[in-house]
């Protein structure tokens, strides 16, 4: 399905029946990476993927990052939505806090997995590195991808690491580090201490693309937010061990609820 936002066809899905839940994927990611969270909460929930600005199958890479927020409300609006959960990973989890921040009467619960607002100046250097010398340099994607897999703690070999790797079929470079730089640049923090929807904050140990002190820093700016660790999972803890995933949510979703 598409939506159109200004001039930009917009891609999404749309599945099941029940309150709405919608899911917002990484960098470089697209709606499909929610297949397992597809899977299970059709049945239980009206379930929204969608392909944020310049990924998948949506338009728009000339939209700037701080407005991938309005055009998640955009979207809601489409739908005739009154309230949604949300969950999202890494630039997505921004885009969600960015939501719950804006349109507070509009988030019924938010779900954040493994993102940092900001990072310190030695890791924002090691990161921009990543990206110059490896993304765009004369090593090309493969090298920039094992490293940045490496950083996520996924295990070569795995699905998940071949299917990483396939994917690199589909990225614009140079827009994915555009983006990547107006991501690290975009200051949020003040926007999410006014947060008031019931927050859960996952964490994947073992990843090293969010350092440690980024979930202290979230757990500082929302005071109320239950938190979790992945205790075996890196940077994507919705593909490693979907099940636990997937129950985690449903009981936080089922818990605000009641």
């Amino acid at each position: 399905m598409y939506f159109r936002y200004k001039e930009h066809q917009i891609h999404f899905t749309d599945d099941g029946r029940g309150d709405a839940l919608v899911f917002l994927h990484g960098l470089g990611g697209n709606a499909r990476n929610w297949t397992y969270q597809r899977q299970h909460f059709v049945s239980r929930r009206r379930v929204i993927c969608l392909d944020l600005p310049g990924h998948g199958k949506s338009e728009g890479k000339n939209i700037e990052f701080s407005a991938f927020v309005d055009v998640v409300i955009a979207l809601i609006d489409h739908l005739g939505i009154d309230k949604v959960a949300i969950c999202g990973l890494s630039k997505g989890a921004r885009v969600g806090l960015g939501v719950a921040a804006r349109a507070r009467d509009r988030v019924s619960a938010l779900i954040v997995v493994n993102t940092c607002l900001c990072l310190s100046p030695s890791d924002q250097a090691a990161r921009t590195t990543l990206y110059d010398e490896l993304l765009l340099g004369p090593a090309g994607m493969q090298s920039w991808a094992r490293q940045l897999l490496a950083q996520m703690a996924i295990e070569e070999g795995t699905t998940i690491y071949q299917g990483f790797l396939r994917s690199l079929n589909s990225l614009d470079g140079p827009y994915i580090r555009a983006l990547f730089q107006q991501i690290q640049d975009y200051d949020q923090r003040s926007e999410v201490a006014t947060i008031s929807s019931p927050t859960l904050l996952i964490h994947g140990a073992k990843d090293q693309i969010v350092p440690s002190y980024c979930h202290g820093e979230l757990q500082q700016l929302i005071p109320h937010a239950v938190h979790q660790v992945f205790e075996r999972c890196g940077h994507l803890p919705y593909l490693e061990a979907p099940e636990r995933f997937n129950e985690a949510v449903e009981s936080f979703l089922s818990d605000e609820a009641s």
